[in-house]
């Protein structure tokens, strides 16, 4: 829709190319959640409100805003946009006030439907359950209201942009974006003459991705929450599709168009398997894990779970690390006779189940057993509660400080370390000593 000329198939594909090897996306397909979801249901939506097709627009709108709380901001941000960019549209012209009285009834729905159910849920919900996802206001004291209308600077939101602008190589978007964005400027103020051709500009669809994505970035940066790359995927494809309207816009010839997009869409799949952006390196800082190093993305907000937990799936690195911990449980026959020790503030469903014939984590209820897992600062009261322990000193927790909290109430047995590749994982048996 943004680039139908038959010269820019090539365009075309690299966009989407770029698009698919979003690493935060990829980590997101292999460990799913609410925030995968999102991300389709956001793009049809555009897709449909594009196209004038209102009641598709709505259906898909309320998918996205039951999809997670972010989707309500998100569907709200399009249905402006649309209006915005497309006043005689959305709004009417004389002697059309009707249909776009029908068109605008039909746009609200998601968001009434959404409201009734918050309604419902006020009603319903038991005592003391919320009603709408609120972790992040205690990080800054700060109500979800005045969150959303009241505009602040503070370290959340420079993370936020990080995360949606810098991580990846996302930069390489965003400085291609910015050049695009000067050149109009640039040419706006040296020759006004030209103010109609590029009203005219950016009233095609590209207008529309731009007023989208300026709306996303608000909306997206309004509640301090945790620095996990997956709350921001919907960020990756617009950049994309800017990036290559932001060549044509500087009137690059293919051959740099398609060499700047296919940069793009290697380092992003280069960036999938190995963290390799030395601006994202150099930002957030790094700890090792093994010969390798991941990124330490709570590093400005100084949030929780040590050096990062539900923040490493940025991209998929984060796989081996639990591919590790398999391997460290299966060779301790670890299960409901053995204490499994993790560092401080790692353990958020860790190992829920283990299977009782391999050791390895399952989901499968059926032949599994509940390990006892506790964290180093508390492990000295479960010290006899098992025959015997394990430690696994995951790099992403204080695993040197662990082992000094472990040596009073525990014989620490020698390291041994697992490995995949250059990526390794130490584990120590621990023997409670005798009171």
């Amino acid at each position: 829709m943004l680039f139908p000329h038959p010269d820019l198939r090539v365009e075309r594909s690299l966009v989407t190319a770029a698009f698919a090897a979003q690493p935060a996306l990829l980590a997101a397909v292999v460990q799913p959640g609410l925030d995968l979801p999102v991300v389709p249901w956001f793009l049809w939506t555009a897709v449909f409100l594009l196209r004038g097709r209102w009641v598709w627009a709505a259906l898909t709108g309320i998918a996205l805003t039951f999809t997670k709380e972010t989707g309500v901001l998100l569907y709200a941000v399009l249905a402006a946009a649309i209006i915005i960019w497309r006043p005689g549209v959305a709004l009417g012209t004389q002697g059309a006030r009707a249909q776009a009285a029908r068109r605008l009834a039909i746009l609200v729905v998601p968001g009434l439907v959404f409201a009734v159910y918050l309604l419902y849920r006020a009603h319903a919900a038991r005592g003391g359950e919320p009603v709408v996802w609120n972790a992040g206001t205690s990080m800054i004291g700060q109500s979800l209201i005045r969150q959303l209308l009241v505009p602040r600077v503070d370290r959340y939101v420079a993370t936020s942009l990080a995360l949606m602008f810098v991580l990846n190589f996302a930069w390489i978007a965003t400085l291609g974006v910015g050049v695009g964005f000067v050149v109009v400027a640039i040419a706006i103020g040296a020759e006004r003459a030209r103010w109609k051709h590029l009203m005219q500009a950016f009233a095609g669809e590209t207008g529309f991705i731009a007023l989208v994505l300026a709306g996303t970035t608000f909306a997206l940066t309004r509640f301090a929450t945790y620095a996990n790359a997956r709350y921001y995927l919907v960020v990756a494809p617009l950049l994309s599709l800017l990036l290559c309207a932001a060549l044509l816009r500087v009137r690059a010839s293919p051959l740099a168009r398609r060499a700047v997009l296919g940069l793009y869409a290697m380092v992003s799949f280069a960036s999938a398997v190995r963290t390799i952006d030395p601006l994202s390196r150099g930002l957030f800082g790094t700890f090792p894990f093994g010969n390798r190093e991941l990124l330490r993305l709570n590093s400005i907000t100084h949030e929780c779970c040590a050096r990062g937990r539900d923040q490493l799936g940025y991209n998929l690195e984060f796989t081996t690390l639990e591919a590790l911990m398999d391997d460290a449980l299966a060779a301790a026959r670890a299960g409901d006779s053995t204490l499994i020790v993790l560092p401080d503030s790692t353990n958020w469903r860790a190992i829920p189940l283990l299977d009782a014939r391999t050791s390895r984590r399952t989901i499968d209820s059926t032949e599994a057993v509940v390990p006892l897992v506790v964290e180093t600062d508390s492990a000295s009261l479960f010290a006899h509660a098992r025959p015997g322990g394990v430690y696994l000193a995951l790099p992403n927790g204080p695993a040197r400080r662990g082992l000094a909290q472990l040596a009073p109430a525990f014989v620490i047995g020698r390291e041994r370390r697992f490995s995949r590749g250059p990526y390794q994982l130490s584990a120590y048996r621990l023997t409670p000593r005798a009171n």
